[in-house]
């Protein structure tokens, strides 16, 4: 997304890990066969750097990580923040973002996107 100009997309459609703490494998057999994922993360996961930007340029959007009960939560929010703040970057501001998210984090994605795009812009179903 950096090397894409500001203001250019008009849609977004976002469906990241859900922070599940699950690791995942595909069957023994199919196609995907030997494809694995993580969905457990940890501070070791994320960039410090980038909790440095949050908490430096976006107090609010550092509050609501802050919040977050446990380290794993932290981690999570952090990666799903960096992504959302160069998503605002490209995002047209007639633009729209669909985030897909369980209920595992979504009370706190929802604060997230609260601090990055602005609180009551986003509608939630």
């Amino acid at each position: 997304m950096r090397g894409m100009n500001s203001e250019s997309v008009d849609l977004i459609y976002l469906d990241p890990p859900f922070n599940s703490k699950a690791n995942y494998a595909a069957p023994i057999g199919s196609l995907a066969a030997g494809a694995e994922f993580k969905d457990t993360w940890t501070l070791s996961d994320v960039d410090i750097a980038w909790l440095d930007l949050i908490e430096a340029k976006h107090p609010a959007l550092n509050r609501v990580i802050q919040a977050a009960l446990n380290n794993s939560d932290k981690s999570y929010l952090i990666y799903m923040a960096v992504r959302l703040l160069e998503m605002k970057r490209i995002l047209k501001p007639t633009g729209s973002i669909y985030l897909h998210c369980d209920p595992t984090m979504s009370h706190y994605l929802k604060l997230v996107m609260d601090a990055v795009f602005g609180r009551g812009i986003i509608a939630t179903r």
